[in-house]
């Protein structure tokens, strides 16, 4: 099983395609699953996007609490051109716990066409390596975003 997901990670990073989003797109919205929050999503090209998460992991056994995680992110396209797996990782910290760590995340991204929404599934594990140490693996959630600049950009294009 290891080897497939290893393959699958190498196979996403090393592809050419784009995922055809539309670059400078923003978008904000709300995150619920292992944790309940706030999230922002940037594209700085048509596959490479920052994502911001400020939530809550209140699902944690020890010490829940608000964290922060920055992740960069690459698209890759699996079904059209507004429909795609990512694949990314950044910097986290745990504000309770005083903690810093580094953070991935695995998931789908589906841009509706026609629609100022996007919709995300995904799994942001984070190892926290500097104050209390600890793995946090439950944080997986679905992101639910407006698109806020959905009519300047589809003007550009």
């Amino acid at each position: 099983m290891n080897k497939v997901l290893i393959a699958a990670v190498f196979l996403l990073l090393a592809t050419q395609a784009n995922a055809q989003y539309t670059p400078r797109e923003s978008m904000l919205g709300l995150r619920g699953g292992g944790s309940f929050g706030i999230t922002y999503k940037k594209f700085f090209g048509k596959n490479f996007a920052f994502e911001s998460v400020l939530g809550n992991d209140f699902l944690s056994e020890e010490k829940p609490g608000v964290f922060i995680n920055a992740l960069f992110e690459k698209h890759a396209p699996l079904l059209g051109d507004k429909f795609s797996a990512l694949i990314g990782l950044g910097p986290g910290y745990h504000f309770k716990r005083k903690s810093l760590g580094a953070s991935g995340v695995i998931g789908l991204d589906w841009r509706i066409l026609r629609a100022p929404i996007n919709l995300q599934v995904d799994w942001m594990p984070t190892y926290y390596f500097s104050g209390e140490k600890n793995f946090s693996a439950v944080n997986g959630a679905v992101s639910i975003r407006y698109i806020l600049n959905r009519r300047k950009m589809s003007e550009n294009n």
